[in-house]
């Protein structure tokens, strides 16, 4: 009966201290983010990341796997609202576009810094600058080099989804 009664206390001590030992769940978080141009472009997207494990400051460029990032999304309206395009930039934590980048503050909640979010080829749309100094909106012609459809002075806007 003793033996029994041990077995029990030990499983059981176990089982708790396995439940009870930062075993956590990732956790995503998904934050919305918003970009206005001059000229009543707008841009709309949101991205998502493990918020147990991301650092206080990440970075993430070009394609293919990413560090922190686990999908970003991000759309683009012209001035009547009407949407022009989509892309989905990364997707369970892979880059899609070559010119992706996209710095990120964790403990701001703020994006930073160089970005380059959309399209790359022919026809598509980008949103492309330095965050709190100059973010354009350019258009990737047939030919020729890219133009530029609107821009701001770098502000774009991070919100939770709460």
């Amino acid at each position: 009966m003793r033996i029994l009664i041990l077995k029990t206390t030990i499983t059981t001590a176990t089982a708790l201290i396995i439940a009870l030992t930062g075993i956590t769940p990732a956790q995503a978080i998904t934050l919305n983010f918003t970009w206005n141009g001059n000229n009543n472009y707008s841009a709309l997207g949101s991205f998502s990341y493990d918020e147990n494990t991301a650092p206080a400051i990440f970075s993430e460029k070009g394609a293919g796997q990413t560090d922190v990032l686990q999908s970003l999304n991000i759309s683009f309206f012209d001035p009547l609202n009407n949407l022009i395009a989509t892309y989905n930039n990364v997707v369970d934590g892979v880059s899609i576009p070559n010119y992706f980048q996209f710095n990120f503050n964790t403990v701001t909640q703020e994006i930073f810094g160089l970005i380059d979010l959309g399209g790359e080829i022919a026809g598509d749309t980008y949103l492309k600058g330095t965050v709190n100094s100059d973010l354009s909106l350019f258009q990737v012609p047939q030919s020729d080099s890219d133009a530029r459809i609107d821009s701001n002075s770098g502000a774009i806007v991070v919100k939770p989804i709460p």
